[in-house]
């Protein structure tokens, strides 16, 4: 049976679709007072902008790959979960219309796989470019990782009517991104065995926070017994969470030097995916924002944890994308223009 619900009201999605612009209208901001200070002329940012697209025509062709296949199974609309019982028949057509376009929430999550192999192929195939300087590297992939393997043993030992996903973009499908993001995500955990004791305990901790929190903080889907995929559910966002958090500072402390196609591709790509996550955490139970439906509650607050992680990881992968644009554009100014281009509020 299907593990969402009829989606709520317009108002998440409102306020969705309101953050993007305003991100986007402070960055043109941004550019304006750099072109007005004596940056670089607009001509200028315009070739910079085409040389950095044509530098990702691979990440780009993947990228338009998925898509397009992502859109001609949802096209065709052919269910790729597990059977629907005739007794749901009437709730899962319910739900087909209330999502017209991805036939139910769970394609949020499967479209978030699909992009995700599309990410971490670009992260493994420019891993041994010398000018590739990434933040998503050590703890960062690290947690991915761990969410990732979460999710792969959830799914693994989930009957097929759990936590599996339905929909054109679920059932096997989704199973197969999942497993095959473990592998690729090993090799980028790769230079955090050389990084030292302490770094390490920092993950462990966090983890280790990540599943006490988790344990106490869980959903009830799973049948009796089985509770402990509800708690690795919980685990696989919390983790994901903490990802975001060791991006940021990655990010903060790389500066200028974080560089590389990818490095460009990572910051603008990982907000959107994770928004797709978070959308389907905020929209999938027949609830509204940030509030508990008490027959799908297994321990603690689960909806309002996962949904303020959620919120919050976004948060946080669109001022990695902030940090890592200013760095940027102040690192290729000229020095006696640096000063005079630094807004305000870089400066303090």
């Amino acid at each position: 049976a299907p593990i969402t619900g009829v989606a709520p009201s317009n108002l998440a999605s409102q306020d969705s679709l309101v953050s993007m612009p305003l991100v986007l209208i402070a960055v043109a901001v941004w550019m304006l007072e750099r072109y007005v200070r004596g940056g670089a002329s607009l001509r200028v940012q315009i070739q910079n902008c085409a040389r950095g697209l044509c530098s990702l025509i691979p990440e780009l062709l993947g990228l338009v790959t998925c898509v397009a296949v992502a859109a001609g199974l949802l096209f065709y609309k052919q269910h790729n979960g597990a059977p629907i019982p005739k007794e749901d028949q009437e709730l899962w057509d319910t739900i087909n219309t209330e999502w017209p376009l991805l036939n139910t929430a769970d394609s949020l999550l499967g479209l978030q796989a699909m992009l995700r192999m599309v990410f971490l192929t670009s992260a493994v195939l420019r891993l041994g470019d010398a000018e590739e300087k990434s933040a998503f590297t050590n703890e960062t992939a690290v947690f991915f990782f761990a969410a990732a393997l979460c999710r792969t043993i959830m799914l693994l030992l989930s009957p097929w009517d759990v936590y599996h996903l339905d929909g054109p973009l679920g059932g096997v499908l989704n199973m197969a991104c999942e497993a095959a993001a473990l592998p690729m995500l090993a090799v980028l955990c790769r230079p955090m065995f050389s990084r030292g004791m302490g770094r390490a305990c920092l993950v462990v901790v966090a983890t280790t926070v990540g599943s006490a929190l988790a344990v106490c903080n869980r959903l009830t889907l799973a049948d009796p017994g089985s509770e402990h995929l509800d708690v690795l559910f919980s685990l696989s966002r919390l983790l994901e969470f903490a990802g975001a958090v060791a991006f940021l500072a990655h990010t903060c402390c790389m500066g200028s030097s974080n560089t590389g196609c990818f490095a460009s591709f990572a910051h603008v790509l990982l907000p959107l995916q994770q928004a797709l996550g978070f959308y389907f955490m905020l929209t999938s139970w027949n609830s509204g924002p940030f509030e508990e439906v008490p027959e799908l509650v297994g321990a603690g607050r689960p909806m309002l944890l996962l949904q303020t992680s959620g919120l919050a990881e976004v948060g946080l992968h669109l001022s990695a994308l902030v940090v890592f644009f200013v760095t940027r554009s102040v690192a290729k100014e000229p020095e006696p223009l640096r000063q005079a281009a630094v807004p305000l509020f870089v400066q303090v």
